[in-house]
Formats: C-alpha cells, sequence, structure tokens
C-alpha cells in the first residue's frame, strides 16, 4: 500500500476515535460538575476546566469565550470549527481522510463517516440544545460504533485495516493515558462518609467514561478504589480501553505489517513493561510520571510508523 494511503487510513480511525474519546470526557466532565454541586455547592469551574486543559485549548477558550460556562464548554468542544480538538474538527479531518482514500475503503465505511458528517455539520448550539446536549452525545457515541463496525465488518483483513487498527489503538492508550492523569490526586481513605459517597459516584464516573465499570465489578469483588481502578485501566489486557490492551493491539498490527519494523521493536518493548510491571510499582514511581512516560512512548511508536510506513517518496 502506498504511504499516503496508509496515512490517510490510519488518521480516518484515530480521528474517529479522537471524536468518542470528546464524547466520553464531555459527559464524565457532565457528571462530576453535578457531583461537585450536589454535594458541597462548589463552583464547578474547576471541573469544566478539564475538557480544556486536556486538549491543550485553554488558553484559545479564554481568549475568545472569557468565561467557563458548561454551556460555553460544551459549544466550544463539540462544535466550534475553530477549535481544531472540537467534534465537528475532528470528525471534518476524519472524512477528508476517508475522501482522499475512498477507492480503498467499503461503501459502508464511506457512508457511516459521511453521514455522519453531513448530520453535525451545520449544527449549531441552539439546534443542538433542542434536542438536549445528552441525547447528541448518546448519538455521537452510537455513530462511533457505527463506524467501527463497518470497518471490521466489511474490511477486508490486509493492510487497510492493519493501518486503521494502528490509528485507532494509538489514540484510544493514548487518551486513556491522559484521561487517568488528569484525575485529581487522591488522598488517603478518609472515614467521612460524604467523602466516601463522593468518591464512589467519582470512581463510577471515570469507569463509565472509560468503558470499564462492568470490567470493574467482575474484576473486583470489592468496592470502587482508585488504585484498582488504575490496576485495570494500565495492566489487564483483556479491558478494551486499558493500555495494556491498546498496546497488545498495536503489536498484532505491526506484526503483521512487518515483523522487522523498528516501530514493532518499540512496541514490543512497551508491552514488555506492561506485562511485567506491578501496580506497587506504578505507584511508587507516582502515577502522573508513569503516564506521562507511557504517552510520551507512545507518540515515539507513532512517529515511527510514520516513518516505517507511510513517508511519501
Amino acid at each position: 500500500m502506498l504511504g499516503r494511503a496508509a496515512d490517510n487510513i490510519f488518521w480516518m480511525a484515530r480521528y474517529v476515535e479522537r471524536v468518542e474519546n470528546i464524547v466520553r470526557l464531555l459527559r464524565a466532565t457532565a457528571l462530576n460538575a453535578l457531583l461537585t454541586s450536589s454535594t458541597d455547592g462548589a463552583d464547578d469551574d474547576t471541573v469544566w476546566a478539564r475538557p480544556l486543559l486536556l486538549t491543550g485549548r485553554m488558553d484559545d477558550f479564554l481568549a475568545r469565550y472569557e468565561q467557563l460556562t458548561s454551556g460555553r464548554v460544551m459549544a466550544y468542544m463539540l462544535l466550534d470549527r475553530d477549535n481544531p480538538a472540537s467534534v465537528k474538527s475532528v470528525l471534518a479531518n476524519a472524512r477528508e481522510s476517508a475522501r482522499a482514500t475512498r477507492h480503498l475503503l467499503t461503501n459502508e465505511i464511506w457512508e457511516c463517516l459521511n453521514k455522519t458528517w453531513l448530520a453535525i455539520k451545520d449544527l449549531h448550539y441552539v439546534s443542538l440544545q433542542r434536542s438536549t446536549v445528552e441525547d447528541q452525545l448518546d448519538w455521537l457515541s452510537e455513530r462511533c460504533f457505527l463506524f467501527r463496525g463497518a470497518l471490521f465488518g466489511s474490511m477486508r483483513r490486509d493492510e487497510g485495516l492493519q493501518f486503521a487498527n494502528l490509528g485507532l489503538y494509538l489514540e484510544r492508550g493514548d487518551h486513556t493515558a491522559r484521561f487517568l492523569a488528569s484525575q485529581p490526586d487522591r488522598a488517603a481513605a478518609s472515614d467521612d462518609p460524604a467523602t466516601k459517597v463522593r468518591e464512589y459516584y467519582e470512581g463510577t464516573a471515570l469507569l463509565k467514561a472509560l468503558g470499564s465499570y462492568r470490567a470493574y465489578r467482575e474484576t473486583f469483588s470489592s468496592n470502587l478504589d482508585f488504585t484498582r481502578i488504575a490496576e485495570l485501566m494500565i495492566l489487564h489486557a483483556t479491558v478494551p480501553r486499558s493500555l495494556r490492551g491498546a498496546v497488545d493491539e498495536i503489536v498484532v498490527s505491526l506484526r503483521s505489517l512487518n515483523p522487522a519494523a523498528d516501530s514493532l521493536k518499540a512496541a514490543y518493548e512497551l508491552q514488555y513493561r506492561l506485562q511485567t510491571i506491578q501496580i506497587g510499582h506504578v505507584r511508587r514511581v507516582g502515577l502522573r510520571a508513569f503516564l506521562f512516560d507511557f504517552s510520551k512512548e507512545l507518540d515515539e511508536i507513532s512517529a515511527q510508523i510514520q516513518r516505517d510506513f507511510m513517508m511519501v517518496q
């Protein structure tokens, strides 16, 4: 496959995964804002700042919107074409990548992505409010699932699907690491009933944002514990949005494409570290430091994949 075509398929899948991650982030933020206001009546500005901080868009948002409110953050992160991290901007990039490689995609993939873009390209916040923001987030999640269904259900098991897999799982692993790292520091276990209740709901929101609430319940019989949430989302290979799960999928795709690729060697090293490390060691290193290092290594693997397969001569 030509490097340019591989690059377009890679980014098409990566952008669609990014859309779903933005939706999950906004859902978690809205739920945490409700928890903040219902438990202690505190200002939820800090909560609504998290999507902007996680995507690196805080300065741009404040320069243009001035004040943090739930409606303004939702509008900015969903519909603002001048925000490269908004759903509308990312979907436009996904569609453009698909259009450039239209001849290599099935009708199911193209129609799914094109119809999603056509439905959202002229959407404005006023019309969004008529159907409620929550309904729109549900619809976007369903469209992302439909895209993946079309991708895995209609694409041949050849290079195109492997490059799509790489984009999807690189984006997923990076988002999980950054999302976990963005969580507030947790103090030692508290005996205060109000604190326990709040931490329970915060843990529930975190797991649901990562699509792993049921996986946690099936893996651990105890109450929600943030150390165990970290263990689940970092080290458990069977959890689809875990770091280990994402890296395992990256290794499978790279091995299929070229067993001698430099990017595969780097992925093997990261996989081995996740296979052998214990959560106790992660805590000693520091959870955030570990997650930042993971994101940096994933970025280096992504760049090496570009050099190995996608540099257009």
